[in-house]
């Protein structure tokens, strides 16, 4: 009797012991990522987009074997591109779901408010579209995707002089920080070429009046006019330019790649340009043209920057797992500051401040279709 006893002892033991570690196992079988993407809200054009490539990323690396064999698992978290709702859902994915990085936040603002949450729970955070210089030294967990709004205004009022050689400019840019950042950019390059600035007018985020800043644009008769502002303040900056019949080029930063043809009307684009990430699909069999290929197939559209950094992200990660055979924060974080990457929009690389450096830019036009047109490189 005590023999079956001590058999059936032993069974059950061995049983659960299979149970612990086949559910230990289990569970590193899965690396989970989290995402902060607005699906909401005023950014939710942006956030579409990446998030339909981190989606397709997913499929794409869960389907060739995971990541060292791993699956790969996304947390989404909607935060409507507002900073306080951006901060609640970095602090759920760090403490309660455990992740080791974040993807995301997406807007500017957002990313600053989690930068101190990302550096008080040692989990990486990796921006994707925040532009803002304020960004820059927020903490060693701290990265960017798209480069600092400094590159970008630089690119832009580089590319400007090239293509229109303007003797006079005039600056119209909201009050945020990206804003006033890329008017100093313009204004210091201005300077240095001799280009006279005629006016420098400002707006406050969310205005949808800017007649009185344009009446006085349209008296000075730039040559050109340098805008940093989104895509639905640059829809309407574009429709009252052409309601007061203000024909001078209006050239952009990144914030202007969105859906202004369905505000505007091909007469409003064909003053308009803009900077964005270099986003080549012409070479064929190329990491873009692949990408490019397979999105279409998948969502029957045309990819833009948005979605290829959202794609970029993901198998960012996957080449620093890789790399450090670890998906530990710390080893993430060695892989971003010491080694570069090759991804669909060229060479991911960071600096000290978590700055990506290493991406080249070209410069845009929208057709009436909201398809990015490639102008210059």
């Amino acid at each position: 009797m005590k023999r079956k006893i001590f058999i059936t002892i032993g069974v059950i033991a061995i049983v659960a012991i299979g149970v612990v570690f086949y559910l230990n196992n289990n569970k590193q079988e899965v690396i989970t990522i989290g995402v902060i993407n607005p699906a909401t809200g005023n950014f939710a054009s942006y956030g579409g987009p990446v998030k339909e490539a981190l989606i397709l990323a997913q499929e794409e690396i869960n389907a060739s074997g995971g990541i060292e064999g791993k699956k790969v698992k996304l947390i989404f978290e909607d935060d409507g591109g507002l900073p306080k709702n951006s901060v609640s859902a970095f602090q759920k994915l760090a403490t309660t779901n455990k992740v080791q990085v974040v993807i995301g936040p997406l807007a500017s603002q957002s990313c600053l408010a989690t930068a101190s949450v990302a550096e008080k729970n040692k989990v990486i955070q990796l921006s994707t579209l925040a532009a803002t210089p304020e960004l820059s030294n927020s903490g060693e967990y701290v990265f960017r995707l798209y480069p600092s709004s400094i590159i970008g205004a630089k690119f832009t009022m580089e590319q400007a002089i090239k293509m229109f050689s303007p003797k006079s400019i005039a600056i119209l840019h909201p009050m945020s920080g990206a804003g006033v950042e890329s008017a100093k950019v313009y204004e210091k390059i201005a300077k240095m070429y001799g280009i006279k600035i005629l006016d420098i007018e400002q707006y406050k985020d969310g205005d949808s009046d800017y007649k009185t800043q344009l009446s006085k644009i349209k008296k000075n008769i730039p040559d050109l006019i340098l805008c940093s502002a989104y895509w639905v303040d640059g829809a309407n900056i574009l429709k009252q330019m052409v309601e007061l019949n203000l024909n001078i080029p209006i050239l952009g930063e990144d914030g202007w790649n969105g859906e202004i043809a369905q505000l505007v009307g091909s007469n409003g684009l064909k003053l308009m340009y803009f900077s964005d990430l270099l986003f080549d699909t012409s070479i064929e069999g190329g990491k873009a043209f692949l990408f490019a290929k397979n999105y279409q197939a998948k969502y029957n559209k045309k990819p833009t920057s948005y979605s290829a950094i959202g794609y970029d992200a993901l198998y960012l990660l996957k080449a620093a797992i890789e790399n450090k055979h670890s998906q530990n924060a710390d080893s993430i974080k060695s892989f971003l500051y010491s080694k570069s990457y090759d991804g669909v929009l060229g060479q991911f690389k960071f600096n000290s401040n978590g700055d990506n450096t290493g991406v080249n830019m070209g410069i845009y036009q929208l057709n009436d279709k909201n398809e990015p047109i490639l102008i210059k490189y």
